[in-house]
């Protein structure tokens, strides 16, 4: 497998793992959320057997001072689920935030992210890597769908 920096030639993969990981209805919706967010976010893929298995995304948040960024999305193909890819995925999306503070003088902070109240398996693997749940958003999205907001500091 093979951990890199997504580009604009990943779209139509990374749309094929948005519609089958996220409530996206179609490969062109999948590919114009990419290449929408490949403008503003820090964007990593896994790439095995020829195909894109999985995203992460994450940005910064407020100021430099504020030392934040926010894990906007992560996801794996479902075939190659549990076989540990969206830890390393994870641990990609940490060293790049690290590496873009210190290339500014400083240091991540808080690492913040959403996921659906009803979520339970995205609840324990966030938990695992160490989040701790911090609130509740309601209806943020979506009518009758809450929100968790999960955290974890570096101090």
């Amino acid at each position: 497998m093979k951990f890199r920096k997504a580009t604009l030639k990943d779209a139509r993969g990374i749309a094929n793992v948005l519609v089958k990981s996220y409530n996206i209805k179609d490969l062109k919706e999948g590919s114009n959320v990419f290449k929408n967010e490949i403008k503003k976010f820090h964007n990593y893929i896994v790439a095995a057997n020829g195909e894109i298995a999985g995203i992460v995304t994450w940005v910064v948040h407020g100021l430099p001072k504020h030392r934040l960024c926010e894990l906007d999305r992560i996801a794996v193909l479902p075939e190659y689920r549990g076989k540990g890819i969206a830890k390393k995925l994870f641990d990609t999306l940490i060293k790049d935030a690290k590496a873009h503070y210190k290339k500014n003088n400083s240091k991540l902070r808080k690492l913040y992210l959403l996921t659906h109240a009803d979520n339970k398996r995205a609840h324990k693997f966030y938990e695992k890597l160490g989040f701790k749940h911090e609130t509740t958003l309601r209806e943020h999205y979506y009518k009758n769908k809450d929100e968790f907001v999960y955290s974890m500091f570096f101090y």
